[in-house]
């Protein structure tokens, strides 16, 4: 069936050349029996042309598609070819009644499930399920608002429905892919497609970082948009939105991939990355006559931000030897130091919308994940610091872990989930293990329970309500797939502190969830297939995509997902030896 895309190109007026199309048809492994089969073009900077009548035949569909007006200006350059086979007959639903929660009907899974819908005009439309994908909905009132603007809400009332589900492939060069909830199946995870995966991700920053230093901080591949959903009435252009504390994350992306490739090409950017942080952020100020600095951006200034601007400094020099910032991270980090008070509680916020926070005001602008951004800073810090000077450091570190360990569960028990969100808080206390001084069993004990839960609560091959639900986390049973690559580099610090500890228990029981939650998220990364309905290929390539069926990325979630991936890659082959030797 390779020759569908040479036909599409070429148009052949002639009905042998159809006829040959049938033949070949009959002899594919493609469904034969169908109710109804869609025929999709797409080529980018064109509207998409879809093809689809019921109860006609495979060729007499695919002569449709050659006739149609607009074929020849979207087969001149590259284009895909979506096939969707409807194999069951549609069953009517009320569009009202649908609903996305487990275990409620009539319940309408998105990216699984399409729509057929006859309008008060008598034309016949279709959402088909991976349309899901390609429109950027991830729940049945995201696709309700999405036919509502493309047909207006009174429309949509007087129409009647109908659900169903298809089986789509997507043409790709000389083969064809399976689609599933509009991606491409991704198949067995391999050292290979997550080294490519890394390398895509790596590929997109570079390409999309500014002379400044500034990375593409939001980017709608849906729309070919940069308006950020969390702000979406802002300009663009007079009052872009910019986290400096995700823009340092961009950086470290670049170090991990680095400590992983080697290749060296990608510590211009992070130097970049520095250069605008500190021009930018850089604020000084002073402790017991002791020059200090912290980061202050969006008229804030974080706990967060300094922490981690402390660790991408200091793991830059750690990497590179080059001790250009040093002096700069000397005054984060005593800066950080003087942020934990006598009860080991850190100051959340110094700054807040430019008024001054009073110690008093620190309870008002609480962050679970600030404390844990400081000490990841602190601990990689420590390594830039001569042992003799580091008893400061472990004494305020000790107590600030005694708070978060002991304190925090019982004083804020509001703000933990069934599933652990604090990644970071791992991740420190696997930097700090380097230290011997700052090795304790309480704190293993956290990360091992955190790992535990998290586990607990990510869908596996033998419970997934979906095949692609595997590898994501839920907070009940049922929930849409949370493929979250910050909570998998947690899990991923969890093996590496027993990594090493050497607890190879431990390591055999984090392994297998390790490599499905990398399966998991592999369905969130913007390969050169998935990328086949994006407006502007260019700049879909790479990113990251927050959900399954969401086409919009930031570059915390390009960052957390291609850090999980660099990270992880060192220990596949010794952790596959261990998985084989047994217990």
């Amino acid at each position: 069936m390779g020759q569908i895309t040479d036909l599409v190109r070429a148009a052949p007026q002639s009905g042998a050349a159809l006829d040959l199309l049938a033949e070949r048809f009959g002899r594919s492994s493609f469904p034969k029996s169908y109710e109804r089969v869609a025929l999709i073009l797409y080529a980018a900077g064109h509207k998409r042309i879809l093809i689809s009548r019921p109860n006609e035949s495979f060729e007499v569909m695919f002569g449709r598609l050659l006739g149609h007006a607009r074929r020849q200006d979207l087969a001149c350059g590259k284009f895909h070819l979506q096939m969707d086979f409807v194999r069951e007959k549609p069953v009517p639903v009320d569009l009202f009644a649908l609903v996305s929660e487990w275990g409620c009907e009539p319940r309408f899974e998105v990216g699984v499930d399409g729509l057929e819908y006859r309008g008060p005009d008598g034309k016949l439309h279709l959402f088909l399920p991976g349309d899901a994908y390609v429109r950027s909905a991830m729940s049945i009132g995201q696709v309700r608002e999405y036919l509502e603007r493309a047909h207006g809400a009174e429309y949509l009332r007087k129409a009647s429905y109908y659900r169903f589900r298809s089986e789509s492939y997507l043409s790709s060069n000389s083969t064809w892919l399976r689609l599933y909830r509009g991606y491409p199946v991704v198949g067995s995870i391999n050292k290979d497609k997550i080294g490519h995966a890394i390398k895509l991700a790596i590929g997109h920053i570079q390409r999309t970082q500014d002379k400044q230093g500034k990375f593409l901080y939001y980017y709608d591949a849906a729309r070919d948009s940069r308006r950020d959903h969390e702000h979406p009435k802002r300009d663009l252009v007079k009052n872009p939105y910019y986290n400096i504390l995700r823009h340092c994350g961009g950086g470290l992306s670049c170090i991990y991939f680095e400590k992983w490739s080697g290749r060296g090409d990608t510590l211009p950017n992070v130097r970049m990355s520095i250069e605008y942080l500190l021009a930018t952020s850089l604020r000084r100020t002073s402790y017991h006559g002791r020059e200090a600095a912290y980061i202050y951006s969006e008229r804030k200034a974080k706990l967060g931000g300094s922490g981690i601007a402390l660790y991408l400094l200091a793991d830059y020099q750690l990497l590179t030897g080059d001790d250009k910032y040093r002096d700069v991270a000397n005054q984060l980090a005593w800066h950080l130091l003087n942020q934990i008070t006598d009860s080991g509680e850190f100051i959340y916020y110094n700054i807040y919308l430019d008024e001054a926070v009073l110690p008093e005001e620190n309870q008002r602008y609480f962050s679970f994940y600030y404390p844990g951004e400081a000490i990841c800073g602190l601990a990689k810090y420590l390594h830039l610091v001569e042992e003799a000077e580091r008893g400061e450091y472990f004494a305020k570190i000790r107590l600030s872990l005694d708070y978060l360990l002991n304190v925090r569960p019982a004083a804020r028990a509001e703000h933990y989930t069934d599933v652990p969100s604090d990644s970071w808080l791992m991740m420190g206390i696997l930097e700090l293990w380097d230290f011997e001084a700052m090795r304790a069993a309480r704190y293993v004990d956290f990360v091992y329970a955190d790992a535990r839960k998290m586990i607990d609560h990510m869908y596996k091959v033998s419970d997934a309500p979906y095949p692609d639900y595997a590898g994501s986390f839920y907070y009940a049973y049922g929930d849409y797939p949370y493929a979250d690559g910050a909570r998998c580099e947690g899990l991923l610090g969890a093996l590496a502190l027993a990594w090493k500890i050497g607890d190879w228990a431990i390591v055999r029981e984090l392994w297998p969830a390790l490599k499905l939650a990398a399966w998991g998220v592999m369905h969130l990364v913007n390969t050169e297939d998935a990328i086949y309905s994006a407006p502007n290929p260019s700049l879909a390539l790479g990113g990251i995509r927050f959900k399954h069926t969401r086409q919009w990325f930031r570059i915390d979630t390009i960052q957390h997902v291609a850090s999980f991936y660099a990270k992880l890659l060192p220990y596949w082959d010794a952790a596959e030896n261990i998985m084989c030797e047994g217990p």
